[in-house]
């Protein structure tokens, strides 16, 4: 009982300071300090949330406030140019520190924060810190995802949690798999296929064999690349051989949700749906509220139970992924992430990195009003951010939405042996469709992230990759080079629409 009086006491007693440092701003800088007042209500609304006693984080915010606007800013308008800037939610505090502190900060990496060194620094004297996806509890996490029910997105208002999944010492998995430059395929009895697209099979084969000849001489140039790594994996073990797929973001991921989820007949006998016409069941019955979804197919699509059943399935499969270009899956992950002033899910992390980009990427003086970080300021973020990420681990551990292909499906341990490009989804779809004898899909072409009266990422793309550099862009190619090689992209077309050196 007397801790429970004490906690209201302290909350008085704070809040009551803030009251008077409210009334003292007002007075003295006549509603110059909005950023600093906006950041102090933001701390209290969190602290009376979850009623808790203020924190020193809270106390020193407090008292920066109070200095700055006891000095009118004089010193730091003097000092930097401008008014400064601060950031804050939840228990993240970005603020701007003195030349001497970044100096001392930006030489290591924190486990909350990457340091950024910035290529075209418009704010040098910030040190920003990030939003953090790897300083979590996993176990946690996957408890949390596991256990929710209904049909409301578990991820929605949470930050995604990022943590390398050391493989364990049993060999049998995960596995490395050396390049075979797409073997299966000859293997493969192809009697099924019709007469009407043996042409299509035909053409489809030469394609991907060189697709796949590609990947396996890439990959040979980059040893290091070779690593036991655990992917995430639809497994249908129903078919002969078996089919595995690598879902990546951004890259119609959704499309083949659907797909594998009409291969298992999902809500097929479901009567809830029989109010609807027929388009719109075919549509609603692979929607989460209806028991459909990312989470349906994994659960229709387990892998196998052990690590050595998981090593026979997986070397005998044929095995699949999408991609496309990577400068436009970027600009995809782009609109939908950070030019969107609602991202989800994972909407609170979003939002922080949108903030956390404005505040280290443009200047004070800056006439952009756009609330949302713009392409070139995420592309400098990108660059910056990514710089010194080597290894899949630290990527897979710092990056989301726009992880490389090679990271996010260990192309280069799994010996993929169809390349379905987005460029000719159409055709790569039906190919593989044909080979593997996906009845269910065959001439069906589904785009379920398609907006009847939105431009697609690939329309627009001269109009944000033209806001870019030369020096930019390459130094963006820099950072995505390996998926390039691999998947034969080039960066010539994105250098053209840029007049800008």
């Amino acid at each position: 009982m007397k801790l429970i009086m004490l906690n209201r006491q302290w909350k008085i007693v704070f809040l009551a300071g803030v009251a008077s440092l409210f009334v003292y701003v007002r007075v003295t800088d006549n509603g110059q300090v909005q950023e600093y007042k906006q950041g102090i209500r933001e701390r209290v609304d969190y602290i009376m949330q979850n009623a808790r006693l203020p924190s020193r984080g809270d106390v020193q915010v407090l008292l920066e406030a109070l200095d700055d606007a006891r000095r009118g800013f004089s010193e730091k308008q003097d000092t930097h140019g401008g008014i400064p800037e601060t950031t804050l939610r939840s228990d993240t505090i970005i603020h701007q520190k003195s030349n001497a502190s970044l100096d001392s900060e930006v030489t290591g990496r924190t486990s909350s924060s990457v340091p950024v060194s910035s290529v075209k620094k418009s704010n040098p004297t910030k040190d920003v810190v990030f939003p953090s996806v790897h300083d979590c509890n996993m176990t946690a996490y996957k408890e949390q995802i596991k256990n929710h029910k209904g049909a409301t997105i578990p991820t929605m208002n949470v930050y995604p949690c990022r943590s390398w999944h050391y493989p364990s010492r049993d060999t049998s998995w995960p596995i490395v798999v050396e390049p075979t430059k797409g073997k299966i395929l000859e293997s493969i009895s192809l009697s099924h296929v019709e007469e009407e697209a043996r042409e299509l099979v035909e053409e489809g084969m030469e394609i991907q064999k060189a697709r796949v000849a590609r990947l396996a001489d890439t990959c040979n140039s980059h040893p290091d690349l070779f690593i036991r790594q655990y992917v995430s994996l639809v497994w249908d073990t129903s078919r002969s051989p078996p089919l595995v797929y690598c879902p990546i973001y951004k890259v119609a991921s959704t499309t083949w949700m659907v797909y594998f989820q009409r291969l298992a007949h999902v809500n097929d006998d479901n009567h809830a749906l029989d109010k609807y016409k027929k388009a719109g069941k075919e549509r609603k019955k692979y929607m989460p509220r209806f028991g459909g979804g990312h989470r349906r197919v994994f659960e229709e699509y387990k892998a196998p139970s052990t690590s050595r059943e998981k090593n026979q399935v997986f070397q005998s499969s044929l095995r699949f992924l999408v991609v496309r270009h990577p400068f436009t899956r970027l600009l995809s992950a782009y609109r939908d992430k950070i030019e969107r002033p609602n991202p989800k899910p994972f909407a609170p992390y979003f939002e922080d990195l949108q903030r956390a980009i404005i505040l280290k990427y443009r200047p004070p003086d800056s006439n952009i009003t756009a609330t949302t970080p713009t392409f070139p300021e995420f592309v400098d973020y990108i660059i910056d951010f990514t710089a010194n990420l080597t290894t899949a681990q630290e990527w897979d551990e710092n990056v989301v939405c726009w992880t490389p292909y090679w990271v996010q499906c260990g192309v280069c341990s799994s010996d993929y042996q169809v390349v379905i490009k987005l460029e000719t989804m159409t055709e790569d779809e039906q190919f593989l469709a044909q080979i593997a004898n996906l009845k269910e899909i065959q001439n069906v072409f589904e785009w379920r992230n398609h907006k009847k009266f939105s431009k697609s990422s690939k329309e627009v793309l001269p109009v944000y990759y033209k806001s870019l550099t030369k020096k930019q862009i390459l130094l963006l190619y820099e950072r995505f080079k390996i998926d390039f090689e691999l998947f034969g992209y080039t960066v010539e077309e994105y250098l053209d629409y840029s007049d800008q050196k």
